[in-house]
């Protein structure tokens, strides 16, 4: 029986390979300008109700603007898009 052993240097990094939430981050203009201010509240971390109550919208048209965020996206859940906005935001502000 031999013993083989692995090892993983977490401090490589591959300059090749992006991280699949860039993409999702560069479509971020594709978004309207309410999406944007939806997406700014989500990446906040703001629930529906605190965004409908910031922007004096509907719970209801909350949900519309964040189920629109995700599909142009390409996210999967609203944690996804929150946080997409979240590191647009941090890139837009150190340029």
């Amino acid at each position: 029986m031999t013993t083989h052993e692995t090892t993983v240097d977490v401090g490589v990094q591959r300059p090749l390979e992006r991280p699949r939430w860039l993409a999702a981050v560069a479509r971020i203009p594709l978004l309207t300008d309410r999406e944007r201010e939806v997406a700014t509240l989500l990446g906040a971390g703001l629930s529906n109700r605190a965004i409908s109550g910031s922007l004096k919208i509907s719970e209801r048209t909350t949900k519309a603007h964040v189920a629109g965020i995700m599909r142009k996206l390409g996210v999967e859940s609203r944690l996804q898009a929150g946080l997409v906005a979240f590191a647009y935001q941090q890139w837009t502000k150190e340029q």
